[in-house]
């Protein structure tokens, strides 16, 4: 009877990890410990359902900047060492709708929490301190920062002064250690280990990309399928919240085997351990790039990626190219992305990329406005890098000119940069970058920055970049008028706290006409005339509502 008793504690111990933790009434799901990967070493995190007695831990991942010694001339795989020992510790988990959840965070450097603030704030109901510890309630699936102790809200992290690279131009404190909370819609179709279409993936084993499966399921624990793993058309890869994957997915530029593919789940890919290419050894090819990227899809028409959290990009995170085709979705969905280097970019949607409910905190540019559409996206960068990037424009499909393009319920909560007068680093960013008329088919509405100490300003539209090196620009824009885009409903926090204008610059050959600003405030003062903004002869017939 006691071996029986034995057998049977040691069969509930491995399927655990497996199985997660679930409430009774199923609106809670959590993930076990991933096997074989410590914990973050600076926060802890006990979830509830609200009125329940009993709280449940939670794993928390981290993931950390590390930009020691040089490597190739350049700081060591392009990390931005004014961020050196940064991190962000992260939780994922499932909820309902209408499921109301407590959480508890804890330091564990044995400090007291003293204040607490979630951005965006309209993602919870409630955040606060109580006893040297912060609690935040919500109700419904939602990707948020809690900001402990002012280290984001309170201080000024990145360029503090305009001018000069000295040490006193920039924040000079300790290591900035942020949190993150992802709470997931529920995933209702995770795979089954018993389907016989289901390949297992044991961590240490690295399978093959080819075989009679549909679906690559990554068992609990820590993977590492090193660079370029193929992936296949017809095919769906899933990453649950208790695993961690090592490596980059791509289908080697094949574009007749990028449809019909799903990565999913809420475990994470992580590129660490892939050098940045231009400190590989050899060197990488530009033409070669693309092998650091964690996902780089060709063809990815009715392919999806969905839930899971990529980390420490070396190059751009996630490349699903495919012309527009909305009977064909390419879909982005509850994809949480964090980069600490150079080249580190976010999401480009190409022709028909949809982006929608992710969490983007990159080194680089964010997104690329392009596709069919970007929708409640939560913005954050720290040394480099611009929300929206619009050097599409002039060079998007044919079918794309004729369909709108909406950027709308949108969330940058913050926006710093190590940067003075270089080209990117806005909001709403045109770095001189393109070629080709167009904007006409581009809508901003409902735009919040909430950041109260952005580095730079929100707007730097520009044909030709920096504006302050004219006429002998770093980069200019090829031949066409930008023209039209509107602006709706934006609310801008606060102004550059280094002085950096909001600036609209033409040239003679891409001149800027035509934008609507329409309810756009920054600092609660309404933009209404075109002296707002930095601008030159360039920028004509501009309109306020």
């Amino acid at each position: 009877m006691c071996r029986m008793r034995l057998i049977q504690k040691i069969i509930l111990v491995l399927l655990l990890p497996i199985i997660g933790i679930c409430d009774e009434d199923k609106r809670l799901h959590i993930y076990s410990p991933v096997p074989g990967l410590e914990p973050s070493k600076h926060y802890s995190f006990k979830i509830r359902s609200q009125g329940s007695s009993e709280w449940k831990e939670m794993f928390a991942f981290v993931t950390t900047c590390k930009s020691g010694g040089i490597t190739n001339g350049v700081t060591a795989n392009a990390y931005y060492w004014r961020l050196d020992k940064w991190s962000n510790t992260y939780v994922n988990f499932e909820i309902l709708e209408n499921a109301p959840i407590e959480i508890e965070i804890s330091k564990l450097d044995g400090q007291p929490i003293t204040s607490a603030v979630a951005r965006p704030s309209h993602c919870v109901e409630t955040c606060k301190v109580i006893n040297g510890k912060a609690y935040v309630y919500l109700d419904k699936p939602a990707l948020f920062s809690v900001d402990i102790n002012g280290q984001m809200e309170e201080q000024n992290t990145g360029r503090i002064n305009m001018k000069g690279w000295g040490n006193e131009s920039f924040y000079s404190g300790p290591p900035i250690h942020t949190l993150t909370i992802f709470a997931n819609p529920v995933i209702k179709d995770k795979p089954s280990k018993k389907d016989p279409k289901v390949l297992c993936v044991i961590p240490g084993q690295i399978p093959s990309s080819e075989g009679d499966w549909d679906i690559m399921y990554f068992l609990p624990g820590v993977h590492d399928i090193g660079a370029c793993f193929r992936v296949h058309a017809n095919k769906s890869y899933y990453i649950p919240g208790d695993a961690l994957v090592y490596g980059t997915f791509n289908n080697e530029k094949m574009g007749s085997d990028g449809h019909n593919i799903r990565i999913y789940g809420h475990g994470t890919l992580s590129g660490e351990r892939i050098p940045h290419p231009d400190c590989d050894i050899p060197v990488a090819l530009e033409k070669d790039y693309w092998k650091y990227k964690p996902i780089d899809i060709r063809g990815a028409h009715n392919t999806k990626v969905e839930g899971i959290t990529i980390v420490d990009s070396a190059m751009h995170s996630l490349m699903l190219i495919s012309e527009y085709n909305p009977q064909k979705p390419t879909d982005i969905c509850w994809v949480k992305i964090f980069t600490w280097r150079r080249n580190g970019d976010g999401i480009n949607p190409f022709g028909n990329g949809l982006i929608e409910d992710c969490f983007i905190r990159t080194q680089d540019d964010c997104v690329y406005v392009n596709g069919r559409g970007i929708r409640r996206v939560v913005f954050w960068t720290d040394a480099n890098g611009s929300a929206f990037v619009l050097s599409p424009i002039g060079n998007m499909q044919k079918q794309l000119l004729g369909n709108n393009i909406i950027v709308e319920d949108c969330d940058i909560i913050y926006s710093r940069s190590i940067f003075n007068t270089h080209k990117g680093g806005r909001v709403f960013n045109l770095r001189g970058a393109g070629r080709g008329a167009g904007g006409d088919n581009i809508i901003f509405r409902n735009i919040k920055v909430t950041d109260p100490r952005p580095t730079r300003s929100a707007f730097g539209i520009l044909s030709a970049a920096p504006w302050q090196r004219h006429p002998n620009y770093e980069q200019s824009r090829g031949e066409g008028e930008i023209r039209n885009i509107l602006f709706q409903n934006i609310d801008i926090n606060a102004r550059s706290i280094i002085g950096d204008h909001e600036t609209l610059w033409g040239t003679k050959i891409a001149p800027i006409k035509g934008f609507i600003f329409d309810n756009v405030t920054i600092s609660k003062e309404l933009i209404d005339d075109i002296n707002d903004f930095n601008h030159n002869n360039y920028v004509e017939d501009i309109k306020f509502r």
